[in-house]
């Protein structure tokens, strides 16, 4: 057998001569009878600057990011990166050749190739084994038990698998675009078909890929989750209270108020429950309302529904009114709703409403306009309400969320300032990197003080914090008795999600891995795998802040401030608070 390269460098545009992939690189060899053979799909003309930035990024996979991640999630992590960076590679390799510069000798390449093939299984595995050893580092900084499957070590090399198949969708594409170049090529001038072929088939591919197959998805999960709304948690009951929807006095069915809408309401804390944690004998009876999707056909029904369920309820008579944004589906934290009521001693009602079927990360890629606009119609609705009743006798208004539910909340305001000014408080636990108010934050922060943990205008107005230390920070003083607090980690990833990651990263919170790196492309892949692993740390890391929401609500809702001793009461009190799967 002869090597194809030596034949065709003798003629002028050979591979060798123009620069492509030749045999040598796994694409074709010939016989000796002149016969052409082909090599295995996905080894022809494979680009070398693309399998050696590839390889380069599957290694770089392995480093750590916010938080722990399974070998299985670093697999499809490897195989994503190094698909994603072997074409932009290819890419950058054709727009060499295209210019006609000088390419490696055919020699150079097949020893590079062979070198590759050798050193790249090797580098895969030392990556696996060095990730590995950061995985357990790293759990072990964020408290969290140190068994690390050995099966890690072998994670980036079977990412190669998943790299493959996504060559493989790649190369599909790419075939369909040439076939039908050469069919348009039988009418057209050569560049004329060549450009309706590469248009023609990205419009396809989109519209199969978003259209057909994201689109059934979207309607599949629609339809599945909408029947797990019709589902009740284990342990959820009604508890038929004069003071919570779906109970003797609500305009609402306790089935309509789907999974999430029939938990929040049964975890409503009673006024004995209160009184005995806080000590107070004058507590009284929280009311908690919920209004699903199934309460009211649109946002606006359901907002004015809310507003009916407070004067039925005697929500109007209490001191204090409280927004929740919920997530996706209706779910609202339970922990940080009880410890509401205990801070407030009953003196309280939370208000809610569902927009949607999905969990929280569907929602977020097609349902943002609905969060966005439903805390708004309800803001709306209930600030009309309040503004009817003479000034005396008007409830203070506070909003909060978790997640997606701060975000549904925050966009209902275009500044912290706009939000102080028109509510009495906010507590904001988490927020996604695209909120917009958190956003201007960041943004606008006082030189020095970090991207997770920003100081604006001397915590006169806002402040963010993960500790309750930072809550209570001596050297900030409050200016208003609206008082906004952001609860932030240095290790979550849903806060960090679309920040700069070198930003983020300096300076770098304490419970942040040494060995987390802001790199291109990479570090974004790490950042979104992330967000699955958000909620899988202990309190006080990642996106679990059971630790400080009693010490922020005590923060807001008081002067004067609740003695320490109750402070710790409520926190073991909302500690046992469970949240049924």
């Amino acid at each position: 057998m002869t090597d194809t390269t030596e034949s065709v460098d003798r003629g002028r545009h050979g591979p060798a001569a123009s620069g492509e992939p030749t045999a040598a690189e796994g694409s074709v060899s010939t016989s000796a009878s002149g016969v052409r053979r082909v090599g295995p799909f996905l080894l022809r003309r494979m680009s070398l600057p693309g399998a050696v930035l590839g390889l380069f990024a599957m290694c770089a996979s392995a480093l750590p990011s916010l938080v722990p991640r399974a070998w299985f999630i670093e697999m499809a992590l490897a195989g994503l990166a190094g698909a994603i960076v072997y074409g932009l590679g290819a890419l950058a390799g054709w727009a060499y050749r295209s210019l006609e510069l000088p390419n490696l000798p055919a020699r150079v390449r097949r020893t590079a190739w062979r070198g590759l093939a050798v050193l790249g299984p090797v580098a895969l595995l030392v990556a696996g084994w060095a990730g590995r050893r950061w995985q357990v580092e790293q759990r072990e900084l964020l408290g969290m038990d140190t068994l690390v499957p050995w099966v890690w070590v072998l994670a980036p090399l079977l990412g190669v698998v998943v790299a493959a198949v996504f060559l493989g969708i790649g190369r599909g594409i790419r075939w369909i675009g040439q076939r039908l170049a050469r069919l348009l090529g039988r009418l057209l001038p050569r560049r004329v078909s060549l450009v309706l072929a590469v248009l023609v088939t990205a419009w396809a591919t989109w519209f199969v890929t978003s259209g057909l197959l994201v689109g059934s998805a979207l309607s599949a999960g629609d339809a599945l989750f909408e029947g797990r709304n019709d589902d009740t948690k284990p342990g959820v009951v009604d508890p038929e209270s004069e003071y919570r929807s779906g109970g003797p006095r609500s305009a609402v069915t306790w089935e309509s108020l789907g999974r999430e809408g029939r938990q929040f309401i049964w975890q409503g804390r009673t006024a004995e429950q209160i009184a005995e944690v806080t000590g107070d004998l004058d507590a009284v009876e929280p009311v908690r309302i919920f209004v699903g999707l199934d309460s009211a056909p649109t946002p606006q029904e359901r907002a004015a529904l809310v507003v009916s369920e407070l004067r039925r309820m005697g929500g109007l008579d209490r001191g204090a009114i409280a927004v929740a944004g919920g997530t996706g589906s209706g779910w609202i934290d339970p922990k940080a709703a009880s410890a509401l009521e205990f801070v407030a001693h009953g003196d309280v009602a939370t208000v809610s409403m569902q927009y949607s079927y999905l969990p929280s990360w569907l929602s977020f890629l097609v349902d943002r306009e609905r969060a966005q606009s439903n805390a708004a119609e309800l803001i709306t609705a209930i600030r009309v309400e309040l503004d009817s009743l003479p000034p005396e006798e008007q409830p203070e208004l506070y909003v909060y969320g978790e997640s997606l539910g701060v975000f549904s909340t925050g966009s209902a305001f275009t500044s912290v300032e706009d939000m102080s000014t028109t509510t009495d408080g906010a507590l904001m636990i988490g927020p996604p990197s695209f909120e917009p108010t958190w956003t201007r934050v960041q943004e606008n922060r006082e030189p020095g003080s970090p991207l997770w943990a920003p100081v604006y205008q001397d915590g006169a107005l806002a402040r963010a914090a993960a500790t309750e230390q930072g809550i209570r920070d001596p050297g900030l003083i409050w200016q208003t008795e609206n008082r906004i607090i952001y609860l932030t980690h240095s290790s979550d990833p849903i806060v960090a999600w679309t920040a700069d990651r070198a930003e983020w990263l300096d300076p770098r919170g304490d419970d942040v891995h040494p060995q987390v790196r802001a790199l291109p492309l990479v570090g974004g892949l790490q950042a979104t795998v992330d967000q699955f692993a958000a909620n899988s740390t202990p309190p006080g890391h990642g996106h679990v802040y059971d630790e400080i929401v009693v010490p922020a609500w005590a923060e807001i809702l008081a002067p004067p401030a609740l003695p320490a001793a109750e402070v710790q009461a409520i926190k073991e009190a909302v500690a046992d608070v469970d949240d049924p799967s």
